[in-house]
C-alpha cells in the first residue's frame, strides 16, 4: 500500500534510483502515478507492502520499504526495479545510470565513473562537492541529511595524497 514519504517509518529501507537526465514536470506527473498505483499493490508473499517514494533534483527517485509493516522480498525488490526498466523504456530514460551524481545548487551534475579521477585532478570535483549515494541505509539517515561529502564516500581514494 502506498503511503506518504512524510508519514513513512524512518526505519524503512531505502533504495536510489538515478535517471541519466532531469525529468520534465509532465514526465514527473506521470511517473508519481504510475508509482502510486504500483506501491498500491505492492506486495511479498500476498502480504501487503507499505511504500513510499520521493523525487529529488527532478531525477533521483528514493523508493522506501516500511519492513515493521511486512519483510520485501525477492521478488518484491525484483518488482520494484521492473517499474524503473519500465518506465525507463516508455521515457527514454536510463534509471540504472551509475554516473556519479554532483549537486550544483537545485541540479546536478553527472560525472561518468570514467572521468572521476580525471575531475578530481582539474578540479571539477572536489573534496567538498556534495554527492548523491546510490545506497542510503534507512529513511532516517535520508531525512537527516543523505547528501555526502566526495571525500566522505568510496570517491576519498581519488583526494589522498599521492605518496599515502
Amino acid at each position: 500500500m502506498y503511503i506518504s514519504f512524510n508519514e513513512i517509518s524512518d526505519q524503512a529501507r531505502v533504495w536510489v534510483y538515478q535517471a541519466n537526465r532531469p525529468l520534465t514536470q509532465s514526465e514527473q506527473v506521470g511517473v508519481h502515478t504510475f508509482l502510486k498505483r504500483e506501491m498500491a499493490a505492492w506486495a511479498a508473499h500476498g502480504e501487503a507492502l507499505q511504500g513510499s517514494f520521493d523525487i529529488r533534483f527532478n531525477q533521483v527517485f528514493v523508493v522506501a520499504v516500511d519492513e515493521q509493516v511486512n519483510q520485501a522480498s525477492g521478488c518484491s525488490i525484483d518488482a520494484s526495479t521492473r517499474w524503473f526498466k519500465e518506465l525507463g523504456a516508455a521515457l527514454g530514460i536510463d534509471f540504472f545510470d551509475r554516473s556519479c551524481a554532483v549537486v550544483q545548487g537545485e541540479s546536478l551534475k553527472l560525472m561518468p565513473l570514467l572521468g572521476l579521477k580525471q575531475a578530481v585532478a582539474d578540479g571539477t570535483l572536489k573534496a567538498d562537492s556534495l554527492v548523491i549515494p546510490l545506497q542510503t541505509a534507512d529513511v532516517r539517515t535520508y531525512r537527516a541529511g543523505w547528501l555526502v561529502p566526495a571525500d566522505q564516500t568510496w570517491l576519498a581514494k581519488y583526494f589522498q595524497p599521492l605518496n599515502a
